[in-house]
């Protein structure tokens, strides 16, 4: 693979010179800034095609430099990732979560691409299950709207419904459980049927938004491709920290989904903790205000033994 695409720049570095050396026999400068941006268009796709697909399984999330530097224009990983700062920054239509577009606009988020849609592949379990374990340590250093944003590869044939996202979405979080490498949080039951429980990994509890291509209705919850978004719940208690900015927080937010979506607001959307409470049904909501199904009681128990 690296003695093909070693050939591969080689060959473009032939072309180059060979134009460069010739430079004087092409009569008009347009031509020669049309050349040189293909060169370096190729020069590009021929990166992404040998390294990109190899990089974005290795499970580093990366920062908005690195994307823009390791995916070129053109790259399923850079269309991805311009559709959801497209919406991020929309300033006509204002997404809800203005906490997302603070978090963009900050540089605190990082990202991490998957190459299907499918979130039940073993693949797409173990590459995220590691780019949790990196991004966590490194979310403490970061500000209070971080958050790790998994793009994956939008499907132009794509048939699957809400209901089949809602499966898969709970079967990763389930091969999630199965990889954690620290054990689930004392604080937190394991019965996910409670108004206190949450989805935990690598000892931290997180809150977890997923949109996917078959929501059509609600369409904070619709995006080209599957995006999910997982946030440490510790930085809620800093955007919160009181119960005057939480409740501040939650009215702006209402009255923007109340523009933004032409379906009321779900019912599902609880504050953490109050009674009838359910987290595990705000993480993936439904294309209609009824509760998405869980298909487990609870995750899982980590199958990594830690010696």
């Amino acid at each position: 693979m690296l003695d093909t695409y070693a050939l591969a720049v080689s060959l473009i570095g032939g072309v180059t010179i060979i134009l460069l050396t010739n430079a004087a026999l092409i009569k008009y400068r347009s031509v020669l800034t049309i050349l040189r941006d293909t060169l370096s268009s190729l020069i590009g796709f021929i990166r992404a095609a040998f390294s990109g697909e190899q990089d974005d399984q290795q499970g580093n999330p990366l920062t908005r430099a690195q994307v823009t530097a390791a995916f070129p224009q053109g790259t399923w990983q850079r269309n991805a990732y311009e559709d959801y700062k497209a919406v991020l920054l929309d300033e006509e239509l204002i997404f809800p979560c203005i906490y997302a577009t603070k978090g963009f606009e900050s540089d605190d988020q990082l990202y991490f691409f998957i190459d299907s849609d499918d979130l039940s592949d073993p693949r797409h379990i173990r590459a995220l299950a590691k780019a949790l374990s990196i991004y966590l340590p490194q979310s403490r250093q970061l500000g209070p709207n971080t958050s790790l944003v998994l793009l994956a590869k939008q499907n132009d044939n794509n048939t699957r419904t809400v209901e089949e996202y809602n499966d898969l979405f709970w079967k990763l979080l389930n091969g999630l459980a199965k990889l954690d490498e620290k054990p689930w949080p004392e604080s937190i039951p394991r019965d996910i049927d409670t108004d206190k429980w949450c989805f935990c990994f690598g000892g931290e509890q997180l809150f977890t938004v997923i949109q996917t291509p078959a929501h059509q209705v609600r369409r904070t919850r619709h995006a080209p491709g599957l995006t999910m978004v997982l946030q440490p719940k510790r930085i809620f208690n800093i955007l919160f920290s009181t119960e005057a900015k939480r409740a501040g927080a939650l009215a702006k937010v209402r009255a923007l989904l109340a523009k933004y979506d032409p379906i009321p607001v779900s019912p599902e959307l609880k504050n953490y903790g109050d009674e009838g409470s359910r987290e595990a049904t705000q993480y993936f909501l439904m294309d209609e205000n009824v509760p998405a199904p869980c298909p487990y009681d609870k995750l899982s128990d980590s199958e990594i033994v830690v010696g």
